[in-house]
């Protein structure tokens, strides 16, 4: 028996979304439509493709196989239909993480730029720390995440957008100058975002650089709230620049140069390889078009 295309649809809308019921409002179809094109397709090709788990379905070893080429042909499917003229307009769900800094600056912008030019497509947005992003990424919980930084994987997709400009920033009350080292701030209350996150890498590299380890380092898993505490006097902490502009502005923080210079933050998009929903590039060509009529990021 062969399999259709409306077969390998359906089972691969399942294994995104985790179950039978979001792949049936995914596609606009009824549920039991949706589950008799997947039991069709598990008899063509002789096993099963998911385990229930709870009161969702789990890839199991060949779902997780079959994933890759459905995949690869949907994607293919996709390209075939924009060549011969399809009105191009992408539907259905994509699910989105960003670094809290690129979240405040450009999430607006991106959402009513992706509603005038995609408004059958719906975003879920999570916000977190880079390191979750990517880890969430990678085990499909999303399809795409704007991070910092990421640690790198065979199976996702890197693509830099560019540089986000960072600083040692600290409270007036300090008194520390306009410039800092390691052995300067070692003793002082520093706070950043937890293990593994790119802000953690950052701080203990540059510390490491200098033989030395800061003495007094806390966590904060929020850069918004990292961002109040400093201002506040509360510890001194290495942020993004748009995050405290401001604050500088009005003399209630000082940006402070590092010597040396701690590693560059640099933003990707991170996708999965075998990811081809065309609403992925939709939100990556949107990000583009905002990054480029705002002043965020340096060029990678």
């Amino acid at each position: 028996m062969r399999f259709t295309l409306a077969q390998l649809e359906a089972f691969f809308w399942i294994a995104r979304l985790g179950s039978v019921q979001q792949a049936a409002r995914q596609l606009n179809l009824a549920q039991p439509t949706v589950s008799l094109r997947l039991r069709d397709l598990e008899a063509a090709i002789g096993t099963k493709l998911f385990e229930r788990v709870g009161r969702g379905l789990q890839l199991g070893h060949d779902g997780v196989a079959l994933l890759e080429h459905a995949s690869a042909i949907l994607a293919e499917v996709g390209r075939i239909q924009d060549r011969i003229g399809r009105d191009g307009e992408v539907r259905g769900v994509v699910r989105v993480g960003f670094a809290e800094t690129f979240a405040l600056v450009c999430l607006p912008t991106l959402l009513q730029l992706l509603g005038r030019d995609h408004a059958a497509l719906r975003l879920e947005t999570v916000v977190s720390t880079s390191s979750m992003l990517e880890q969430e990424v990678r085990e499909r919980r999303l399809d795409l995440a704007f991070a910092i930084n990421p640690s790198g994987d065979p199976r996702l997709r890197l693509l830099p957008l560019g540089v986000q400009e960072n600083s040692w920033v600290a409270a007036p009350k300090w008194r520390l100058g306009s410039a800092i080292r390691p052995a300067d701030i070692r003793h002082l209350p520093i706070i950043s975002n937890p293990h593994p996150a790119p802000m953690f890498r950052q701080i203990n590299a540059w510390f490491r650089s200098a033989g030395l380890e800061p003495l007094r380092l806390s966590y904060c898993n929020s850069v918004t709230v990292i961002a109040h505490l400093v201002a506040a006097g509360v510890a001194v902490g290495f942020l993004p620049r748009k995050m405290i502009d401001a604050d500088a502005a009005a003399g209630r923080v000082d940006l402070l140069a590092s010597r040396p210079p701690v590693e560059k933050s640099t933003v990707h998009a991170v996708y999965r390889v075998d990811d081809g929903i065309a609403a992925v590039g939709a939100v990556i060509k949107a990000a583009r078009q905002v990054l480029g009529t705002i002043e965020f990021l340096e060029p990678p």
